[in-house]
């Protein structure tokens, strides 16, 4: 359990351990909100008051105290305004980014209480005004905390969603937390955990929702379907802050109602400006490999349907209020979360009418493991009357000219330089000290399909094999080792 992310938002503060089960229900009562669709997951109102004792979250409500003038609100947005804004309470001249140090200070403290040992906390931070945010932490008393990192909040949603960031280097964020509709292209560069840094923003484009009264509406409105219906436990984001708050329109009202603002039309524009910012340094829609939903408006329909038909299946969203946190929590884990196999490997098969030796891959460059299905699959002929043995061998295959001194340099008519890839030649190393010997009993017919073979990487990282028998219809080996991978 002291495993945890703290992601501070503007409405509520995410906290989410590395269980997902019944140990952290208890935890912050009074304080926070429990979603049961969401197990290991705290959602804290982002309000603290400071007065005769500092008071956060849900004590701030239950004690009337949310219009009070000791009351501090809106933390995040504060923090990332250059100018602090201050006002006197109790004789002491407190701004929201003290606030916010103090809230993120106390919350850390209970929970290292409540836990009674020293947290591994990990703290989010935006890509734009990132340094701001990392200057406000500077303030934040974290005596109770065993470690403390730092990680972007986009790296930890691409986590959080699994995304595979050696392959999926290029993606789109698309941010609605209610206030306002971003979008950001983004360039990782991931070279693994200990290497990390925060991707490179190579587009980013926002856009407010509208007017006070359509944001109030949807945030009272997203995921009711019947008017006067109490609000599922799901529905995190609402403040019973006036009497208005319990009305709610039926589904078909809310669509009219966002038609009518016209929230369709400004997801549209919001997605086109950031594709027309980053179509300036030669980046194509198609480019962006996947587009993923922060926020807990990404959930409307019609927002969904939208960025779908700009990107297609490109679109993940499973997860758009809890990807961050548990991405971040993943970025603690013991092994890696991006480790990958760093090389292909391929058997070596030979052409029966030509005798060339060809290399089809078992397992590609950059492949996530454990692998949950087979990496590849191949079914092997014996070759002569009475083979009574198949040989296996395992290669490492590269390519000489990849990366970037094989890039060469080209001068096109319109004067434009590119770059395109040089002359590149496959070349495969053994990796196995001797091949597999697979016997053959009874003995092969010419020509026979008699073998299927499915490869895999378990979890130790090691190259598996599993071998049936298609004429006996029995299996020889299954997820037998074959190798240690790099």
């Amino acid at each position: 359990m002291p495993d945890l992310t703290i992601d501070l938002g503007n409405y509520n503060t995410i906290v989410t351990f590395r269980e997902h089960d019944g140990e952290t229900r208890d935890l912050l009562k009074g304080v926070a909100r429990r979603i049961h669709e969401f197990p290991g997951t705290l959602f804290v109102p982002s309000l603290v008051h400071l007065g005769e004792r500092t008071l956060l979250g849900e004590e701030v409500l239950s004690e009337g105290l949310y219009e009070d003038e000791g009351c501090f609100r809106d933390l995040k947005d504060h923090i990332l305004h250059p100018a602090p804004v201050a006002r006197n309470v109790r004789g002491l001249r407190q701004t929201h980014k003290k606030a916010a140090a103090i809230f993120l200070s106390e919350l850390t403290r209970r929970l290292a209480a409540e836990v009674a040992a020293p947290l591994n906390v990990v703290f989010l931070f935006p890509n734009l005004g990132g340094e701001l945010f990392r200057e406000c932490l500077r303030y934040v008393d974290l005596e109770s905390a065993r470690s403390v990192t730092l990680v972007d909040e986009d790296t930890a949603v691409a986590l959080g969603y699994g995304l595979n960031l050696f392959v999926d280097d290029r993606v789109l964020v698309f941010d609605f937390g209610f206030s306002s509709l971003r979008a950001r292209v983004l360039q990782f560069h991931w070279l693994g955990r200990e290497a990390y840094t925060p991707p490179v923003i190579q587009a980013s484009a926002s856009l407010p929702v509208g007017t006070a009264d359509l944001r109030m509406r949807i945030l009272r409105e997203l995921h009711v379907d019947e008017a006067g219906a109490d609000l599922p436990a799901f529905y995190w984001k609402k403040f019973r802050l006036h009497d208005e708050d319990s009305e709610t329109l039926s589904h078909e009202k809310f669509e009219e109602l966002l038609r009518k603002e016209g929230l369709g039309a400004r997801v549209r524009e919001v997605l086109d400006r950031a594709l027309e910012e980053v179509s300036l340094a030669g980046v194509r829609p198609e480019d962006i490999r996947k587009v993923l939903l922060v926020g807990g408006g990404t959930r409307i329909p019609e927002v969904r349907r939208i960025v779908s038909e700009v990107f297609g299946d490109r679109v993940v969203g499973e997860l758009p209020e809890v990807a961050a946190g548990r991405g971040g929590v993943e970025f603690l884990s013991d092994r890696p979360v991006d480790d990958m196999v760093r090389e292909t490997y391929s058997i070596q098969v030979r052409d029966p009418i030509t005798g060339e030796y060809r290399y089809p891959p078992v397992v590609e460059k950059f492949s996530r493991y454990p692998t949950r299905t087979p990496t590849a699959r191949y079914v092997v002929n014996t070759f002569y009357d009475g083979q009574y043995e198949l040989h296996l061998q395992v290669f490492r295959s590269t390519r000489q000219g990849d990366g970037e001194r094989g890039r060469e340099i080209v001068y096109g008519e319109d004067g434009k330089i590119a770059f395109v890839q040089g002359q590149t030649q496959e070349v495969h190393e053994p990796a196995m000290a001797a091949p597999l010997v697979i016997p053959v009993q009874p003995p092969g017919r010419i020509g026979e399909r008699r073998f299927l073979l499915e490869f895999g990487v378990d979890n130790q990282k090691r190259l598996v094999v599993t071998v049936k028998d298609l004429r006996e219809e029995r299996m020889l080996w299954e997820d037998r080792p074959l190798l240690e991978m790099v």
